[in-house]
């Protein structure tokens, strides 16, 4: 943030400031979008540039045209909430671990430092990104691309945690929970489970940091799970309970929502896990007019548990397909720079991006519908006058 963050004297946020930071307080945003009177003089702090897609819970979109970095600046990075999120204090925060383990622990932000550090950049993405362009329209937030961001998570490695409690060989799943709360007694509490191999995998971690700083409450002050490669939800923020049990857990949150049906069978669905491969063009925009002769065509393109294997490039609206150059640094659960070199002739173009990954899954040209809209992952395409 550009300004100073008022606090409490034990590291938490003054309630003004909870209210601002979390966006209890309504946001003024640009584009003319206009919010109650009342908070009509409290902008979210840093996240101007974002999209309201709902004021409560929060969930703010980052258009395309701010994805510009390879790390997605904090205050350009997305926010999805399934509830409001709480006002925590650091000093009082414990993270309790317990289920099927042989030594149940309760452990405060500086028990975790004590523990090896780890920093890794991950992309994370909401599994309804794109939910937007479904036709007919599907049930939820209308999220069109922007619902991802890459950022660099520092923090501990949940598998050193759950090694601490001694996991029995009964426990094969973890339940996570967050101290965000139901709005009323009848919601459900928000808890994901992931299968005990994904728990252990040494990329998914306890952070406690984004982008060198510690974590925003809009990203889960003072700490959460990151689940690389995995939808969104299953990086549960403000975590303060982790549970291992026997089964995936029982809850609406897994057995409701974040489903989708089966490819083989439409009336079975199955809880979501990895995300799809995709990939977005960020250059040149929708509708933008360019100069005949040589354009850069570049975006990003990711793949979830997949490794990306590479990106194709149409100019002709899918008539004919070349492959793209990947380019920048290659992390395993992060996104990958692209470009390819046009050599653009004057004329109206259709210019087409589709991502393919390590386990042949490629991006299709037409969406698959669900009632929920996850997995969107169709083809991008941008209009482009050249001349």
């Amino acid at each position: 943030m550009n300004r100073e963050t008022e606090r409490t004297p034990g590291g938490g946020l003054s309630r003004r400031a909870f209210l601002v930071q979390t966006g209890a307080a309504a946001a003024l945003l640009k584009g003319g979008l206009r919010v109650p009177l009342a908070f009509a003089q409290e902008p979210v702090p840093g996240k101007e540039l974002l999209v309201v897609r709902s004021e409560r819970p929060l969930n703010l979109e980052t258009p395309l045209r701010e994805l510009t970095s390879w790390l997605t600046p904090t205050d350009r990075f997305f926010v999805r909430n399934n509830y409001d999120a709480p006002a925590l204090d650091a000093t009082q925060w414990t993270l309790q671990v317990e289920g099927e383990v042989d030594r149940p622990l309760t452990l405060r932000l500086d028990d975790l430092k004590k523990l090896e550090p780890v920093t890794q950049v991950v992309t994370l993405e909401c599994a309804g990104n794109g939910r937007g362009f479904h036709t007919p329209k599907a049930s939820g937030i209308q999220w069109e691309r922007g619902a991802v961001g890459t950022a660099r998570w520092g923090g501990v490695r949940l598998a050193d945690i759950l090694r601490m409690a001694g996991v029995r060989p009964a426990g094969r799943h973890v339940a996570l929970d967050g101290a965000d709360k139901p709005p009323s007694p009848a919601a459900p509490d928000f808890i994901r489970s992931v299968p005990i191999w994904k728990a252990l995998e040494p990329h998914t971690m306890v952070a406690f940091e984004m982008n060198g700083q510690p974590l925003p409450p809009l990203h889960g002050f003072p700490a959460r799970v990151v689940v690389p490669g995995w939808i969104g939800s299953a990086s549960v923020k403000w975590i303060t309970h982790i549970r291992v049990i026997r089964d995936e857990f029982d809850g609406p949150f897994m057995k409701r929502s974040y489903r989708a049906p089966r490819a083989e069978d439409e009336k079975e669905t199955y809880s979501l896990q990895s995300l799809e491969v995709k990939s977005v063009i960020l250059q040149p925009a929708d509708g933008q007019q360019v100069p005949a002769g040589s354009v850069t065509v570049a975006g990003w393109a990711w793949a979830g548990e997949g490794e990306l294997a590479g990106v194709d490039v149409s100019t002709d609206g899918g008539q004919s397909w070349k492959p793209a150059r990947l380019v920048g640094e290659a992390h395993r659960y992060a996104w990958r720079g692209w470009e390819y070199a046009w050599e653009a002739k004057a004329g109206q173009h259709t210019v087409m991006a589709r991502a393919t990954d390590s386990y042949g899954r490629i991006q299709p040209p037409q969406p698959k519908w669900n009632p929920l809209g996850y997995r969107w992952n169709v083809i991008h395409a941008v209009r482009v006058t050249v001349g």
